[in-house]
C-alpha cells in the first residue's frame, strides 16, 4: 500500500472535504471535482460520482489497485492478467491493449516499439474494438465491454465496444459505423443506460437504424448467455425491438414533439462529461448546428456558400479551416438551373461530387420535404439560399414569427447531425455591430450558432463571424483568385486599410517640395483619421518617412519622404469579385417576403459533368470589375 500523500499527489485539484478529500477524476474529462477519496480501516477508497470504476481511476492515475489496500498477503493479492483485448487499426495493426486483471480490474497499455509495453494510451489512436470486422459488416452489435463483445462473437455475431467502458464514447467512433444497422445492448445499471442513450444519440443521424435493448433477467450479454440464452432467442429480441428515436426526431417528413419535460438535477448535470463538439468547418461551423450567412445583394453570399459546399463534398479545406467530408444538399431557390450549373463548373466541379441541388422555388411544405430528403441523402451540410424564399413569413420583423419559422430548421440540424447554412440579406444601413445589420428580427441572430457577415468596401470585400462555439473571425479581407476562382483569407481590414493609406501618404509626400504637417497630409489623403495616423507612424518606423520639428505650437512635426527610399508599388489584396453576380448578371432577384411563386416538388440532381467554355476577355466580370465598369450596389 502506498502512503496516502503519494496517492493524492497523482490527482489534480485535491481539496480537503470533511474527513476525506475531493479531486478531479482522471478517468473522464472532469471539470468539477467528482472524485471522493476516503480512508476506511486503513484502506484508501476511491468513488467517482460520475460512475467511473476504481480500476479505471487507478489506471488513468498510474497507480496499482493494490496501492490502495493494506498488503497483509502480498503474494495472494498480486494482480495478474487473465485476458488481453487488442485494439487494431483498419489493417489489423495493433494500436493498444486492454487487459483484464485478477482480482477484477482493467489496465490499458500500448507497444513501446522495443517488444515491451507502455502502461498508458498517451498519443495512441483510439478506435473501436475489432475495427476491421466492424468496417466489413452491415449489422453490428454495440456492447459495453470486450468480454461481452467476445461473447457475441461466440454467437457468430459482429460486436464492438469503445475503450474505457461506459461514458467514454467519442463521436468520431460513429464514423466507423456510418450506414450500418446497429443494436446497442444496455448494461442493466444507471451508467450503462446513460451510456447506451449517448451512443444512440451519436449514431442516430449516421446509421441506417439504431435499436437499444436491455436483456431480460440479466445485467449484460455474458450473463444472459450464461443463463441459457441462445442465439435464436437473442436475434428475436433484436427483431422485436423498436427503432430508437430521440425527441423531436425527423421521421417520415414530420417533426415529432418532445413528450414532456426531462428534468436533470444540477448535481447530475455537473457530473455529466464535457460535450464534444464536432465540426463541419473546423472551429467555425459545428456539425448539427445552424448558421446564417448575411450580406447585402451582390456581395457574394452564393459564391461563398458554393465554394464551401464544394470543399465539404471533396473534403478540401476552406478558408484555412479543415472540413468534414460528406454529401451536401443545396437549395437554390431564386436562380436558374443553368446559372447554378455553370457556376459549379467554373469552381472546378466535375459532377462526381456528392452535391444534390434543387434549383427552383421551394415547395409549399418545404420543411417536411427537406426532412424527407435529409433522411434519404444523409447530408453533412444543407444550404438554403435564401432563407426568406424558404420560410415565407408574413412579417420579417416579428420576433415570435421568425422564431417559429427557424425552430424546425434548428431541430433538423440537431437531430440529423447536418449543419444548416441559411443565406440571408443584410439591411441597407451600416451598423456599429455587424450582427445588428442582419435583415429582420433579432431572432435570426439569436437562433443560430454562427453568424457570418460579408461586406463590400470600395477596394475589397471582408468576412467576419460571431459564434456561440469556436473562435470568431475578426473582419478579414476576403481575397478572390480569378484564375482558380477560389477564395482565401487576407489580413485584417484595419491592417489592409493602413497599408493602402500608407502608400497614398508616400505618394503624396513624393510630390511635395517641402516637409508637410500631419494636418496637411490628412487633408490630401482619403481614409479614416485613425488609419492615416497609424499609417504615418508605420512609415516613420520603417524609415520611409523622416520626421522633423519639435511637435510644439509654432513648430509642429513635419514629414518628408526619405530620399533614399523608392516609392513602393501599390500592393493591395485583389478584390473579391462575385463571379455569379457579374458574369451571369441579371438572373437574381432580391428576397421578397410576399412574392408569389409557382410551387413544385423538391427535385434533387447531381451536379452534371460539364466542359468549360473560354470567357471573352471583353465580357469578363473580373476585367470589368478592375476597370470600374460594374455597379457597386
Amino acid at each position: 500500500m502506498k502512503p496516502l500523500p503519494a496517492i493524492l499527489k497523482r490527482l489534480q485539484s485535491v481539496c480537503r472535504n470533511g474527513d476525506g478529500w475531493t479531486a478531479l477524476c482522471p478517468a473522464h474529462e472532469d471539470r468539477r471535482p467528482s472524485l471522493s477519496i476516503n480512508v476506511r480501516q486503513g484502506n484508501i477508497l476511491l468513488h467517482c460520482h460520475a460512475g467511473c470504476a476504481a480500476e479505471a481511476i487507478c489506471a488513468a492515475a498510474g497507480i496499482e489497485m493494490r496501492d490502495l489496500f493494506i498488503e497483509t498477503k502480498p503474494q495472494a493479492t498480486e494482480a495478474r492478467i487473465i485476458a488481453e483485448y487488442g485494439y487494431t487499426d483498419e489493417s489489423s495493426k495493433l494500436l493498444f491493449q486492454v487487459v483484464r486483471l485478477h482480482p477484477k480490474g482493467f489496465r490499458q497499455r500500448r507497444p513501446d516499439g522495443n517488444g515491451g509495453w507502455t502502461w498508458n494510451l498517451n498519443g495512441a489512436r483510439r478506435v473501436l474494438y475489432r475495427l476491421p470486422e466492424v468496417l466489413a459488416a452491415k449489422s453490428v452489435l454495440i456492447v459495453e465491454g470486450e468480454k461481452d463483445a467476445e461473447m457475441a462473437r461466440s454467437l457468430n455475431l459482429v460486436a464492438t465496444c469503445n475503450p474505457g467502458g461506459a461514458g467514454k464514447w467519442r463521436d468520431d467512433y460513429s464514423e466507423s459505423l456510418r450506414g450500418k444497422k446497429i443494436a446497442i445492448i444496455t448494461d442493466a445499471d444507471e451508467p450503462g443506460r446513460k451510456h447506451a442513450q449517448h451512443v444512440a444519440q451519436s449514431l442516430h443521424s449516421k446509421t441506417e437504424s439504431v435499436k437499444v435493448l436491455e436483456l431480460p433477467g440479466a445485467k449484460d450479454l455474458t450473463e444472459w448467455v450464461e443463463r441459457s440464452g441462445t442465439r435464436e432467442a437473442f436475434m428475436e429480441l433484436i427483431r422485436s425491438a423498436t427503432v430508437w428515436k430521440p425527441a423531436g426526431v425527423v421521421e417520415t417528413g414530420k417533426l415529432t414533439p418532445q413528450s414532456g419535460f426531462r428534468l436533470t438535477s444540477l448535481h447530475d448535470l455537473m457530473l455529466e462529461p464535457e460535450e464534444h463538439i464536432s465540426w463541419l468547418l473546423a472551429d467555425k461551423l459545428p456539425a448539427g448546428g445552424l448558421s446564417v450567412l448575411s450580406a447585402k445583394p451582390k456581395v457574394g453570399k452564393s459564391t461563398f456558400a458554393r465554394c464551401l459546399a464544394l470543399a465539404v463534398a471533396t473534403g478540401e479545406p476552406f478558408l484555412d479551416c479543415a472540413t468534414a467530408q460528406g454529401p451536401v444538399i443545396y437549395l437554390a431557390l431564386e436562380e436558374k438551373r443553368s446559372e447554378v450549373r455553370r457556376h459549379f463548373a467554373d469552381l472546378g466541379a466535375t459532377g462526381e461530387e456528392e452535391i444534390y441541388i434543387h434549383a427552383a422555388s421551394a415547395p409549399q411544405e418545404a420543411v417536411l420535404e427537406l426532412c424527407q430528403v435529409t433522411r434519404q441523402k444523409r447530408p453533412v451540410l444543407i444550404v438554403i439560399d435564401p432563407l426568406f424564399k424558404f420560410v415565407r413569413i408574413r412579417d420579417e420583423k416579428a420576433y415570435a414569427e421568425v422564431c417559429n419559422a427557424i425552430e424546425p430548421l434548428l431541430t433538423l440540424a440537431r437531430e440529423s447531425g447536418a449543419h444548416v447554412l441559411l443565406l440571408h440579406h443584410s439591411g441597407k444601413m451600416e451598423k456599429a455591430d455587424a450582427t445588428d445589420g442582419i435583415l429582420g428580427s433579432t431572432a435570426i441572430f439569436g437562433g443560430v450558432d454562427t453568424a457570418i457577415i460579408l461586406k463590400k468596401a470600395d477596394r475589397y470585400r471582408t468576412v467576419q463571424s460571431c459564434q456561440r462555439y469556436g473562435t470568431d473571425w475578426s473582419e478579414l479581407v476576403l481575397n478572390f483568385d480569378p484564375a482558380e476562382r477560389s477564395l482565401s483569407l487576407g489580413v485584417e481590414r484595419a491592417e489592409a486599410e493602413a497599408g493602402r493609406i500608407g502608400e497614398s501618404i508616400a505618394a503624396y509626400l513624393a510630390g511635395c517640395d517641402e516637409p508637410q504637417t500631419r494636418i496637411q497630409i490628412e487633408a490630401h489623403v482619403e481614409g479614416k483619421t485613425k488609419h492615416k495616423r497609424t499609417a504615418l507612424k508605420a512609415l516613420c518606423a520603417a524609415g520611409r518617412v523622416s520626421e522633423s520639428g519639435a511637435g510644439a505650437k509654432g513648430d509642429p512635426l513635419r514629414y518628408t519622404l526619405n530620399p533614399s527610399t523608392k516609392l513602393q508599388a501599390e500592393n493591395e489584396p485583389k478584390p473579391f469579385v462575385d463571379s455569379r453576380s457579374h458574369i451571369y448578371a441579371g438572373t437574381r432577384e432580391q428576397q421578397s417576403k410576399n412574392g408569389a411563386e409557382t410551387q413544385i416538388n423538391t427535385g434533387d440532381i447531381l451536379v452534371p459533368g460539364v466542359s468549360r467554355e473560354p470567357q471573352n476577355e471583353v465580357d469578363s466580370g473580373e476585367q470589368a470589375f478592375f476597370e470600374g465598369k460594374l455597379c457597386t450596389g
